[in-house]
């Protein structure tokens, strides 16, 4: 029964994070499509965009990490956010499929270099080019990551 419920609040997290990663991606939308044209393409708009493609990967990140938590819980200190995605990445045989594919998780990296990047760097001159990068990798990613997710939330479901 304990293993019933573990699993039914593992679905529940994955759909809470959903909705949290849809969120955030509409309001990237909003951002650029509102923030960015009025204000323009300033140091703070920057700031902003970069805050919210930072909180787009913490949110997915948080996510793997529950899922971490249910089917490994040893990941090592130091080396963990990527090793964390990357065992995203692996199906585990006779445990669990993949999570994510190859292609998203390539995007989903670069996400996590910037997030680190940006976690460390305290200036506000962001690189606008960069950024564009950055928002055209996870406009990209978002449908195909949420397709993943949904995906294994259906393989948990079985379970």
């Amino acid at each position: 029964m304990k293993e019933l419920e573990s699993i039914k609040i593992l679905i529940a997290q994955i759909d809470k994070h959903l909705a949290i990663l849809d969120e955030i991606f509409d309001e990237l939308g909003k951002a650029i499509d509102d923030d960015v044209r009025l204000l323009g393409r300033t140091n703070r708009t920057a700031l902003m965009v970069a805050s919210i493609i930072e909180g787009y990967y913490t949110c997915a990140e948080t996510v793997f990490f529950r899922i971490s938590q249910y089917f490994e819980n040893n990941l090592v200190e130091g080396r963990w956010h990527k090793d964390l995605l990357e065992r995203m990445t692996l199906e585990v045989e006779a445990m669990r499929p993949q999570v994510v594919s190859d292609s998203v998780g390539e995007d989903l990296a670069e996400l996590m270099r910037f997030r680190h990047f940006k976690r460390y760097y305290h200036g506000f001159a962001y690189d606008w080019e960069r950024l564009d990068s950055l928002i055209a990798r996870l406009k990209r990613v978002h449908g195909p990551l949420r397709r993943d997710l949904q995906s294994f939330r259906g393989f948990l479901s079985k379970i």
